[in-house]
């Protein structure tokens, strides 16, 4: 019901791309039925989507990303599952998101780790997944995203998974949120 209703509003409000920040499953052992209909809402949508694995659909040797190709929605569904994160261009937008899901969840995961902004003329987003940590707050949580991480980023938008509730995490001049 939760993906339904996203992909509903995503088609009545005509946006113009959908970031999916990890999680989109509960955990590796789903079966066939939870994958076919996962795939049946991104097949609706018709704007670019980038999903990428959070804490519970991790790319780990028993991930579920090893049994689906969510390319099987369309060509407008993009995964990035690489550890090290990857920038995806939607050059019609002139938007370039960089998107870093979770191989590990562990303390010595960083999600914002090898962000680097795109070149002039892009609107510079951030996809990742993790805990956020404010300025001066001592944690030893895993995957692990500072205030003063998102701070110092050069980007204008930074689209957080993890947390099940809204919450901006906004620093100077960056829009982060938990949608």
């Amino acid at each position: 019901a939760g993906l339904a209703g996203t992909v509903d509003v995503a088609l009545e409000q005509a946006v113009d791309l959908v970031l999916i920040a990890g999680d989109l499953f509960d955990h590796s052992r789903v079966g066939p039925e939870a994958v076919a209909l996962a795939l049946a809402q991104l097949t609706r949508l018709e704007q670019p989507v980038v999903v990428i694995p959070g804490n519970h659909d991790q790319i780990d040797e028993r991930s579920v990303y090893h049994r689906i190709d969510l390319g099987q929605a369309g060509d407008h569904v993009v995964f990035v599952g690489e550890p090290e994160g990857r920038r995806v261009l939607f050059d019609h937008l002139r938007v370039a998101v960089w998107a870093r899901g979770i191989e590990d969840h562990n303390p010595g995961h960083r999600p914002l780790a090898g962000y680097e902004p795109a070149g002039p003329g892009y609107w510079n987003v951030v996809l990742t997944h993790g805990h956020y940590v404010p300025a001066g707050a001592a944690s030893d949580r895993s995957s692990r995203i500072g205030e003063q991480e998102i701070g110092s980023l050069e980007c204008d938008y930074v689209a957080l998974g993890h947390w099940h509730h809204f919450l901006d995490v906004s620093t100077g001049a960056v829009r982060a949120y938990y949608s």
